[in-house]
């Protein structure tokens, strides 16, 4: 017989899922607004990057990766939608899909942690779709 779920362990999934969920707004708002410090307050202090940028493998650390948002300005006519949020514990995976990031659509796969209470992108790995 399954376990049952109670009301308390309900509650902590939603504010927890809130909470990622959360984290990952910060991160899209930084590139809505090509606002690096809003964006970095996302990630943990060393958070990777990886994926296809270019046409060419990328693994940067997050300062290089802030280094190219930065250089590319704001992504104002950014949509995003979160496709996934699982986790247990202090660990949890999500999924993110962004449209017209200056117009390019990605796919995003987050690793989080939560630290000292707080979720924090511990590494991004993306791909870039063909441009629209």
């Amino acid at each position: 017989m399954p376990p049952q779920t109670t009301l308390a362990d309900e509650t902590e999934s939603f504010a927890a899922q809130e909470a990622i969920a959360s984290t990952l707004q910060r991160y899209v708002d930084g590139a809505r607004k090509g606002n690096t410090s809003l964006l970095r307050s996302a990630f943990a202090e060393d958070a990777r990057v990886s994926g296809s940028y270019g046409g060419k493998l990328v693994n940067w650390t997050l300062q290089e990766f802030c280094d190219v948002v930065e250089k590319g300005g704001p992504a104002a006519d950014i949509k995003t939608r979160v496709v996934a949020i699982e986790y247990m514990g202090t660990a949890a995976m999500a999924r993110l899909e962004a449209e017209n990031w200056r117009g390019t659509r990605y796919t995003d796969f987050f690793v989080l942690i939560r630290m000292d209470g707080t979720w924090r992108i511990d590494s991004k790995v993306f791909f870039a779709h063909s441009r629209a």
